[in-house]
């Protein structure tokens, strides 16, 4: 791993999203790659900040107070929360599936919200952002809402990693094409392995700002359904976007 400010926050959210459970320094330094002695020194640092907080020797380290305030006061994106939140929650409740909300920071998504009403999908949000912008539905409207520039460089990385890519978006020859098509369409719909996944686009002042996504389990699709899904999550998305965009009047 790289400089001291990229392990430092590396143990803060590997912790962060640990919790409730404890990290032990072991566990942390082995799944972070990290020299034992450096996770040592980097965790008495946090410590003595209050950014973690020590159970116990036995048992390691949990979020502490300054973590925990200090995600009290950021409210990221707290105008457009107000706004989606409402109506995600009442998108999942009458589809009764799995819905979010996902933006694209430096080749990553972070799921801002997420509402789970399936019975069939167990879909947890236990991770700060996550690096599967080719395999899923909202990746993938989000990155082709993105710069050619920023869609090689995130195709690259993920090849680098032997990264996951739905099928038709693993060549980099054919890439832009096939994103046009979905920044063209509007929206993306296709099926992956147990699911049906699901992606329709939220703009703000008539520019894309997000992806408003759905999943089911691949046994729930019926062709009825599927026309339910695409025609309420887009409806979801239009309202979204309506209640971002300001209305002048004139005179």
């Amino acid at each position: 791993m790289g400089n001291v400010i990229d392990k430092t926050f590396a143990i803060l959210e590997r912790i962060a999203t640990a919790a409730p459970s404890p990290m032990l320094p072991t566990q942390l330094a082995e799944e972070l790659n990290l020299n034992r002695a450096t996770c040592s020194r980097l965790l008495k640092q946090l410590l003595d900040m209050g950014y973690i907080l020590k159970v116990s020797r036995q048992q390691g380290y949990v979020a502490g107070p300054k973590l925990l305030t200090m995600n009290n006061l950021v409210n990221f994106q707290g105008d457009f929360l107000d706004c989606a939140a409402p109506v995600i929650d009442r998108c999942a409740e009458e589809l009764q599936t799995s819905v979010l909300t996902a933006q694209l920071y430096h080749g990553k998504r972070y799921v801002l919200y997420h509402k789970n009403c399936s019975r069939e999908l167990d879909i947890r949000i236990t991770k700060p952002c996550f690096d599967d912008i080719f395999e899923t539905a909202t990746g993938l409207l989000l990155i082709a809402n993105s710069s050619a520039e920023e869609r090689l460089a995130c195709f690259r990385r993920e090849q680098k990693k032997a990264g996951t890519f739905l099928p038709g978006f693993e060549n980099e020859a054919t890439l832009n094409r096939k994103l046009d098509n979905v920044k063209e369409s509007g929206f993306l719909a296709c099926e992956k392995e147990f699911q049906w996944i699901y992606a329709y686009p939220i703009t703000r002042n008539g520019t894309f700002f997000a992806a408003l996504g759905a999943s089911i389990a691949k046994e729930q699709y019926t062709v009825a359904y599927h026309k339910k899904i695409c025609k309420t999550l887009k409806a979801a998305a239009d309202e979204i976007s309506r209640k971002l965009t300001p209305k002048y009047t004139i005179g």
